[in-house]
């Protein structure tokens, strides 16, 4: 992750493997924040920690838009730069967003893009892995903030309403598998 956030600092670019690895990397990282602070409660209903960084993401992963936006410099007041997350999920295991030194990050469903800012350069991921192309670059995110600290603003805002949203599509989703199982027990 230190070379892939040094090429997207560079203006470097991303190919599609590299932005599936910054989407596990924020899983990840929310996630371990998630069990930090909730430790006696179960991750999601669908995924255990381990499995929603770790499975295949084949399922989904055309579904998901990784968006970045780089802030032009770092705010003197962040000796280390801004470092955060800025989701709240409950239900879902997918929406995450967050500020690392001068990189915004947005990881949410495709469906939900509409709602990131046009401050922020999206990808879309391939439906599946790629194995002969997955290394070429693809995605070269642009500078959207003029601090981090302007980043950070926007995603506090932007974070829980994207997570509301996935929460919700995902609270659909545990309902839609309960009535399954009950039809299914008849």
């Amino acid at each position: 992750m230190s070379r892939v956030f040094d090429d997207i600092e560079a203006r470097k670019g991303l190919s599609d493997n590299e932005a599936e690895l910054v989407v596990r990397w924020m899983w990840k990282f929310e996630g371990l924040w998630w069990v930090f602070t909730h430790p006696r409660h179960v991750y999601t209903v669908k995924y255990t920690l381990r499995e929603r960084i770790l499975r295949p993401i084949d399922d989904i992963r055309g579904q998901l838009t990784l968006a970045i936006s780089l802030a032009e410099t770092r705010d003197p007041d962040f000796s280390e730069g801004s470092l955060g997350i800025d989701s709240l999920n409950i239900h879902n295991a997918i929406s995450v967003a967050g500020v690392f030194s001068r990189v915004a990050i947005v990881v949410c469903l495709s469906a939900f893009e509409d709602e990131v800012p046009g401050v922020f350069s999206k990808y879309q991921l391939a439906p599946k892995r790629q194995t002969d192309t997955g290394d070429a670059k693809l995605f070269y995110p642009a500078v959207g903030f003029p601090t981090c600290t302007d980043a950070v603003a926007l995603l506090r805002a932007l974070g829980p309403r994207l997570s509301s949203l996935h929460d919700g599509l995902g609270n659909q989703w545990r309902k839609q598998l309960a009535n399954k199982r009950g039809n299914n027990a008849s």
